[in-house]
This record gives structure tokens, C-alpha cells and sequence, in this order.
């Protein structure tokens, strides 16, 4: 390999080979798939399906397990077996093999009849196969938690939307995921705002959920369940859509179990829920919001001083003058800069903040060498402040 940084070139050498595991065997489920056993479970994977990633997704899943333990206050039990397929095509024909039509999903779990495991396909980014792979794994937890009960479909895709998310912003590359949870959160809300959200009544049933068709309707049923649980959660306590889960698995039924946990009637809860969602923001975005607004006010004012600079160069007028104006000049950005220095930005702002300070920093430190250049006629800080004009 050559690494070329600014025209200097270094060259190292890797040797790849091919990752070995031991205890492999080939089994048939519809194709043929290598199994191999790890201390929690066994995986089944299909050709094209990477070692490293089946390795990675192995681990992957025990430490899901054990966050999610933390968070619910849940025991995991037993981690379920998995099956890794390179392609949709090689998901239908393992579908089949096991008794499942496959529909428009990338992934499912089956907690019954032959083979209970966890099926996805891993030809997809590597934050998408791992959230996947949360999404699923929570619905076999809660299933279990309802005790052989039926969960309302938009509770249990809800809840697994909530905590897909929630493990993966704790994973590798967070900001993939910040992306895809904020834009079901702003989809949603725009078909709350429309009118258009989908009654909770009509995403109780698995089979309406199966059945509906278009890429539209699939992303916003996903969308508006994930903020049904959040809201849930973040109004009645961080873990009230798993105190609804247990509700139900102690025979109560959906309605009576979101009485219990909210103090409301289903029928008054999801008009609540309607208008939560529509006035939602992303809390994130609003720190960032009011922060860009800050800034962008400091902005401003700075562009401010360099054209009154601009018009100050363009007047005829003494040297005692000039130093006057670029003294003026540079107490006015002294001035910013200590404004900037006084902003609280949230952490998704740090990064910008940085810069900003790091940007009016740079334009005090050119006034001073024009001042100093005014002040003292010494031509060494007129060659040091133009110097600076290309930066």
C-alpha cells in the first residue's frame, strides 16, 4: 500500500489471508450454510457472508444483550441462534425451508416450530445489518416479556425502532443512526401535522402491518410507531412502554395496560400522542438550532466590521487617523470574540464552536498586525498581516 500526504510517499506491505475458524460444519436450511457454535449460541451463515463480520455480529449481539439488560432491568436468558444470508434471494429460500413467506423485511425472528432464531440478510451497510440485527433480537425479548400474549403490532415495532436506536448510538459510527432516528422522527411528524398519521387501531394486527404496500406507507408505519414509544417514554418514564409489555403478560390487555401505565384511556392517549407529535422537535436539532442562531448573529456583525475596514482603507486620511480606525476595528472584534467565548454550545455543536472561535481568533490576530503596521509604520507587520490574507 501507498500512502501519498502531501507529496510524500511511504509504501508498507500487509499480508491478508483468509480468517480460520475451527469447529465449522455445513448444514442444509434451503442452502447450504456453515455452522458454527459460540459460547451463547450457534451462527448459521451462507457463502458471501464475510467470517469477520459473523465473528463481529456474534459479539455484537452479547454485548446487545447486556445493554439492554441494563436498561430494562430485563434478564436476557438465553441468546438465540442466528442465520446470516448474503442476499434477499438466499433469505427466501432459508424462509421457506423454515416455514416463513418472506414479506418485505430484511430481517425477522421466529419464537416457534422449527429452528427459533433470528434470519437476516447482511448485504446491506454495516450500521443498517447491525441495527437489524437489534431490531430483531427486541422483538424476541418482548415477546417473551408478554408471556405467550399478543403484543400490539405498533407497540412491538415500536419498541423495536426505540431500542435499535438506542443501542446503536452507543455503537460504532453514531452519527448514521443520529441521521435515520431524527428523520423518522421529522416523517412522522409531518404526517401528524398532515393528518395523515396511520389510527393506532389500524397497526394492531400483524397482518395489516404485513400487507401494506408502497415504500411510503412501510417507512411511515415504522416511523410513527418508533415516536409512539418514545413518547411513551419520555412522558411516563423511561421505561413505560416496558411496563406496558409486562401489563400484557400478566393477562391485562392493551387497552387496560396503557390505562395502568399512563392513567389514560387508550382512546384519550393517542390523541395526546397525535398532538405531542405534531409540535415535536428533535431535541438535538434545537440545541444546535439556537446555537446556529447565536452564531450567525456574531457572524454577521463580523462581516459588519470587515466592510466598515473596507471603507475605512478607502478614505484618504492621516496616519494617526488610520491607527484610530484600526484600533476601532480591533476592539470591535476583541469584543466578538469574547461574545463567542461566553456561547454554551450543546455537544453536537462542539465541533462548529470550535471552528468559529478558531475563525475569529484568526481574524483578531490580522487586525492586530494591521494596528500594530498603523501604529508603527514598521513594514514588517503590513508583509505578516498580508501574509495572512490567502488563510
Amino acid at each position: 500500500m501507498n500512502i501519498d500526504l502531501d507529496g510524500s510517499v511511504s509504501s508498507t506491505t500487509y499480508a491478508l489471508s483468509k480468517l480460520q475458524l475451527g469447529g465449522q460444519e455445513t448444514v442444509s436450511v434451503g442452502a447450504d450454510l456453515t455452522k458454527i457454535s459460540g459460547p451463547d449460541s450457534a451462527i448459521y451463515y451462507s457463502d458471501l457472508v464475510p467470517t469477520a463480520l459473523v465473528l463481529d455480529l456474534q459479539e455484537y449481539l452479547s454485548d446487545t444483550a447486556l445493554l439492554l439488560e441494563r436498561r430494562t432491568g430485563t434478564k436476557m436468558g438465553q441468546i438465540p441462534d442466528l442465520f446470516l444470508m448474503a442476499n434477499r434471494e438466499l433469505m427466501e429460500d432459508v424462509g421457506l425451508a423454515t416455514g416463513v413467506i418472506l414479506g418485505f423485511e430484511d430481517g425477522y425472528y421466529k419464537n416457534y416450530g422449527a429452528r427459533p432464531s433470528i434470519y437476516m440478510r447482511t448485504g446491506l451497510q454495516s450500521t443498517v445489518v447491525r441495527r437489524l440485527l437489534v431490531h430483531e433480537y427486541v422483538h424476541l425479548v418482548f415477546d417473551k416479556l408478554a408471556n405467550g400474549q399478543r403484543l400490539a403490532a405498533w407497540l412491538a415495532e415500536g419498541l423495536s425502532g426505540y431500542y435499535e436506536y438506542e443501542i446503536a448510538l452507543s455503537g460504532p459510527r453514531p452519527n448514521a443512526t443520529l441521521l435515520r432516528q431524527f428523520s423518522a422522527g421529522v416523517e412522522a411528524r409531518a404526517a401528524a401535522q398532515a393528518g395523515n398519521l396511520f389510527p393506532l387501531a389500524s397497526l394492531d394486527h400483524r397482518s395489516d402491518w404485513n400487507n401494506r404496500a408502497g415504500e411510503e406507507q412501510i417507512s411511515l408505519q415504522y416511523a410513527e410507531t418508533y415516536m409512539a414509544v418514545r413518547y411513551l417514554n419520555e412522558t411516563y418514564g423511561p421505561l413505560a412502554a416496558k411496563e406496558t409489555v409486562d401489563e400484557i403478560g400478566r393477562g391485562f390487555g392493551l387497552p387496560d395496560s396503557i390505562e395502568f401505565v399512563t392513567g389514560l384511556e387508550l382512546s384519550v392517549f393517542e390523541p395526546q400522542f397525535n398532538r405531542w407529535l405534531s409540535d415535536w422537535e428533535d431535541p438535538v436539532r434545537a440545541s444546535i438550532t439556537q446555537y446556529l442562531s447565536a452564531l450567525e448573529t456574531l457572524l454577521a456583525d463580523q462581516n459588519a466590521i470587515l466592510d466598515q475596514r473596507s471603507r475605512d482603507l478607502s478614505i484618504r486620511t492621516s496616519a494617526g487617523n488610520a491607527a484610530i480606525r484600526r484600533a476601532s476595528r480591533l476592539a470591535e472584534t476583541e469584543e466578538l470574540v469574547d461574545r463567542a467565548q461566553g456561547l454554551s454550545p450543546s455537544e453536537g455543536a462542539l465541533d462548529l464552536h470550535r471552528e468559529a472561535q478558531e475563525y475569529l481568533d484568526r481574524i483578531l490576530d490580522w487586525l492586530t498586525l494591521e494596528f500594530q503596521y498603523a501604529d508603527s509604520v514598521d513594514d514588517f507587520y503590513r508583509v505578516a498581516a498580508n501574509g495572512m490574507i490567502p488563510e
